[in-house]
């Protein structure tokens, strides 16, 4: 039998961060393969405190700095420290990423190559087209968010998990995400943002979209009672915070 999407939440912090939380970082295990969606600060090490064993691929749904600068690391783990008897994932970013990806390991004073040089296979994704890791299909849709985000739905099994990247209100999340088991989606409890999701806005999408459950990530832990309040009276279906160590299967 083909695993279903299993989500394991190793960050969840938004950019500002949050006290004992590493950035964005979802573990996703489904179809047999373990793939990482983002990689934020923090995300490594809660990987290998949580759930250490080797990953298949690293998915990006975009390249802001709370999403990949774990990268770095990540790739000095696969040369020098607990991961290096593992074989180094496959890396898959969105349009524009490879010229990205490596201005950021150039800022970061490793060389422009350090990713694939740690022996990372990095590629883009394209956002029209079907990926498959192992017996998981993902596929994408662009969102609004600065610099461009995308959703990234996972479907193994007859289950389908989908992560919102970051995002503004924009009815293509839901599209994206109809019918699905688990979606995690980013939200903050302020009544509008130009970037980011309102929870009271998740919560409605995730019911429209026949959504069966809704995980909200990316909050400030000062807003989290609110969102998850706003969002639970628009969804009126099981709504739980992300946090570091929490599991939710599809």
């Amino acid at each position: 039998m083909i695993q279903r999407p299993a989500l394991h939440v190793l960050g969840c912090a938004p950019a500002s961060g949050n006290p004992g939380e590493p950035c964005s970082g979802y573990l996703v295990s489904a179809g047999g393969s373990r793939v990482l969606l983002d990689c934020g600060p923090g995300v490594l090490s809660s990987l290998l405190a949580r759930d250490a064993a080797p990953l298949d691929a690293i998915v990006l749904s975009h390249l802001h700095f709370d999403h990949v600068a774990d990268l770095i690391p990540l790739g000095y783990a696969h040369v020098f420290g607990l991961a290096s008897e593992w074989k180094p994932p496959a890396l898959y970013a969105p349009p524009g990423g490879e010229a990205r990806l490596t201005a950021l390991c150039e800022a970061s004073g490793h060389g422009g190559n350090h990713l694939t040089e740690c022996g990372l296979t990095l590629a883009e994704y394209e956002p029209g087209s079907a990926l498959a890791i192992g017996e998981a299909q993902l596929t994408f849709r662009e969102l609004i968010h600065p610099g461009v985000s995308h959703a990234i739905r996972v479907e193994a099994g007859g289950g389908a998990l989908v992560y919102s990247g970051d995002t503004a209100v924009t009815p293509a999340l839901g599209e994206h995400a109809t019918g699905a088991d688990v979606l995690l989606s980013e939200a903050t409890a302020l009544p509008s943002s130009p970037v980011h999701l309102p929870a009271g806005q998740a919560g409605r999408m995730a019911r429209e979209a026949g959504c069966k459950a809704l995980v909200l990530t990316h909050l400030d832990v000062r807003e989290r009672a609110a969102a998850l309040r706003q969002a639970r009276e628009a969804f009126g279906g099981p709504v739980q915070a992300a946090i570091p160590g929490l599991r939710v299967a599809a």
